[in-house]
């Protein structure tokens, strides 16, 4: 599974992304915690979270044709770079005592802005900087770097904002960007990519959206993951109300089932690495999905604390066996130069989370949250059974058969 940091751009490239994903998992954090000192206000809380959000689901398929018709690495470079800007900036209002509720608003849609670019430029890097073999090594051991500081990053922001204040630990992530900027500009490209010539930008995006809707298994992994993440994920919306009203562990509690989802997140997508030489893609992403969807329904049944830790470590697992096996299935098929919108657009599925967590809430609302969860995880597994069923290529789906995507007429003219 560590083959891929024998590379030593590879190497410099993952050990890069620790301090700056690390920055983005303590950033959710300490910007919570700001606005709530500043308004104590849930619903500002809310808005904060959606200001957030909405820039990265508009922007990110203009950062993905940004990435297709520009130097990646230089572009990755800008993004963390803008990114410490910001966080130097809040940090020094926060520290002067000068920090107001709308200067905390419109950083949280510059940050927005910034990760629309980050995510597709640093997902379209990764083919450049190992062998085309080791692609499937080389996702899920960089998806290590997510799954382990989701577990850490918002531990250390609590630390660092009640040890250091919160204008410290805004430096602190500043610092963090920093470092990752030093180790991705170490990186040595070489024979440079090359980058296809823009037709003009807006039928750059166009054409990413058509490549997708005229290959169906790129569009239906595309499909399944986003369906995923808006019924599927929203049990981490839920997971407050299941904590104090289902299984009546308050926050303490709350807090442990949180990390032992990320537990079996880390598990899961350690056993994708090492399941990488596995030829049948199709059928591990199609089990993986419909075994996530059905654990989320048992974790809805569920009023036993000891039951819940283990169903949601499972659910981690399931989760990140079929989202890493799709991200490498993608890394793999795609052509170089829609590599940066189609991911783009993929990774709009973790910008989706928010609409799921609405549908949950309301079903909730009105008939509890084991409900709304039972029906998010059932449809999830009936999405998973039926592709399998109404589409053979997806269930056949075998890395070693080539490409998965062909290019379209469009493309190879």
């Amino acid at each position: 599974m560590f083959i891929p940091l024998r590379h030593r751009d590879y190497r410099l490239f993952w050990l890069g992304q620790f301090p700056s994903v690390l920055a983005q998992n303590m950033q959710f954090v300490a910007l919570a915690w700001l606005v709530l000192q500043l308004t104590n206000s849930p619903a500002m809380l809310g808005i904060n979270g959606l200001l957030q959000a909405v820039p990265n689901i508009a922007l990110t398929v203009v950062g993905g044709a940004a990435a297709d018709r520009m130097d990646r690495k230089k572009l990755l470079i800008a993004a963390q770079g803008a990114a410490a800007l910001l966080f130097a900036a809040l940090g020094t209002l926060v520290a002067a005592e000068m920090i107001q509720i709308w200067m905390v608003m419109i950083f949280a849609v510059l940050l927005g802005c910034v990760r629309s670019f980050d995510g597709p430029s640093r997902q379209a890097l990764l083919p450049l900087l190992v062998p085309r073999d080791e692609i499937p090594l080389a996702v899920p051991l960089g998806n290590i770097v997510w799954s382990g500081t989701r577990m850490v990053g918002p531990a250390t922001a609590g630390m660092l904002i009640y040890g250091v204040g919160i204008g410290h630990t805004m430096y602190f992530a500043a610092a963090s960007f920093l470092i990752s900027m030093v180790l991705t500009a170490q990186i040595r490209l070489n024979p440079s990519p090359i980058v296809a010539k823009s037709r003009g930008f807006v039928r750059d995006v166009l054409e990413g959206f058509d490549y997708i809707r005229t290959n169906g298994v790129v569009a239906a992994l595309i499909g399944l993951t986003f369906f995923n993440s808006v019924f599927g994920m929203s049990y981490s919306t839920m997971m407050p109300v299941m904590a104090r009203d289902v299984l009546d562990v308050g926050s303490q509690g709350f807090g442990f089932l949180q990390t032992a989802g990320a537990i079996g997140g880390l598990i899961g997508t350690v056993a994708v690495g090492l399941l990488a030489r596995s030829r049948e893609k199709g059928q591990q992403i199609l089990l993986g999905a419909a075994a996530f969807g059905v654990l989320i329904v048992c974790f809805s049944m569920s009023t036993s604390y000891g039951l819940s830790l283990g169903i949601l470590c499972l659910m981690g697992i399931a989760n990140q066996v079929y989202m890493n096996t799709v991200a490498t299935s993608l890394q793999v098929s795609l052509p170089d130069e829609f590599r940066g919108r189609v991911l783009g657009i993929w990774n709009l599925t973790y910008s989706l989370m928010p609409l799921g967590g609405t549908f949950a809430g309301t079903i909730a609302e009105h008939a509890g949250a084991p409900i709304a969860l039972g029906i998010g995880g059932t449809l999830v597994t009936l999405l998973a059974l039926s592709l399998g069923a109404a589409m053979p290529q997806v269930r056949r789906l075998r890395l070693a058969d080539g490409a998965v995507a062909r290019r379209s007429s469009y493309a190879r003219g």
